[in-house]
């Protein structure tokens, strides 16, 4: 496993960073390095800088330090784009010592008090016991009650009750911040060079298999029940038109706490050897996607080269039967001569 260690420690800084700010009104945004985004009609554009962060957070200096060698530096930057102020204020929040505060004391202290209260803890053993009545739950390890209380959240009755304790909270959550549609991109400011060799050494497919070995590990050191879905993930690796390679997946994982769907849309690649991550999520209004190829297009990175390549083989196949087919018709060459030919091109 050490021969992926730059892989397996991108994919953690993913988790670390999809967890800022300036409202502008542009059609296009030019956001460094030569390139520009797209902000629909009447959408918010925030951006931070790593270097921002770390000034009002000291403490994560020493965690964003590991993540250098994958040109993730001070010089990084965080931009969201939504459709209003709402999701800006959360972004505001999150990224100040005030509005977390703000957050732990209205949002979260509630949460924890609700769901680690015993009445709470008693209510989850009543529920497991009458799921499983022939386990022995007081010989039972924590990794075994953790999986017992992956499947039972799986349960659709279950995630109904859940969802039903839970909205209370998440009502209150929504009518401070408003989660519609936005996109999170992320930025790298220096060559992702050691990732980039690690990458170029392996083929497309054993990259999946270890993205998927990666995803078991997770679950395993975390038993987490919303990584499960993790290990049935959808996702494409190929190379755009710049010969890059970039991830691609609109496979919208959903939580297994709630019942509230959405849409999302996740591409990872490269530009000048630098990270650029772009998340997109919908969860009202979507009509089946997410506002990722608007915003994206003006970048010209998700542009996959395989419908150009298949166009150009078709045209090439066309011009060379066409070429036969003169041939045929001005006798210069028989019948079964022509079509031979013909079946050697089409195969």
């Amino acid at each position: 496993m050490r021969k992926y260690q730059y892989m397996h420690k991108f994919l953690a800084a993913l988790l670390f960073f999809l967890f800022c700010c300036i409202n502008v009104e542009a059609k296009t945004k030019n956001i460094g390095d030569g390139l520009k985004i797209n902000i629909p009609n009447k959408y918010q554009y925030f951006e931070i800088s790593l270097r921002q962060l770390v000034a009002r957070f000291p403490d994560l200096a020493s965690d964003i330090s590991d993540f250098e060698d994958l040109g993730l530096g001070l010089g990084s930057k965080l931009i969201v784009i939504a459709d209003n102020a709402k999701t800006i204020n959360f972004f505001d929040d999150v990224t100040s010592a005030t509005g977390i505060e703000k957050l732990n004391r209205k949002h979260l202290q509630p949460i924890i008090k609700k769901f680690t209260s015993q009445q709470f803890l008693e209510s989850v053993m009543r529920d497991l016991q009458k799921m499983y009545p022939n386990k022995n739950f007081n010989s039972m390890s924590e990794d075994e009650m953790m999986e017992l209380m992956g499947e039972m959240y799986a349960d659709p009755k279950m995630i109904k009750k859940f969802d039903k304790k839970f909205k209370p909270f998440v009502n209150k959550f929504n009518k401070e911040y408003k989660f519609q549609k936005y996109t999170v991109i992320i930025i790298g400011d220096e060559p992702a060079t050691e990732l980039l060799e690690e990458l170029n050494e392996m083929e497309i497919s054993e990259m999946r298999s270890n993205i998927y070995d990666w995803f078991d590990e997770l679950y395993e050191d975390t038993k987490d029940p919303s990584l499960l879905q993790l290990k049935e993930w959808d996702f494409q690796i190929e190379k755009n038109h710049l010969e890059n390679l970039y991830l691609y997946s609109n496979d919208s994982m959903q939580s297994p706490y709630v019942s509230s769907k959405y849409q999302q849309e996740l591409f990872l690649t490269t530009y000048k050897s630098k990270i650029f991550l772009a998340l997109s999520i919908c969860s009202k209004k979507c009509e089946d996607t997410t506002d990722f190829s608007n915003v994206i297009n003006p970048t010209k990175l998700f542009i996959d080269n395989t419908n150009d390549k298949k166009n150009n083989n078709d045209s090439s196949l066309v011009e060379q039967i066409q070429k036969l087919n003169k041939l045929y018709e001005d006798g210069i060459i028989t019948k079964e001569e022509f079509k031979k030919a013909k079946k050697k091109i089409l195969n």
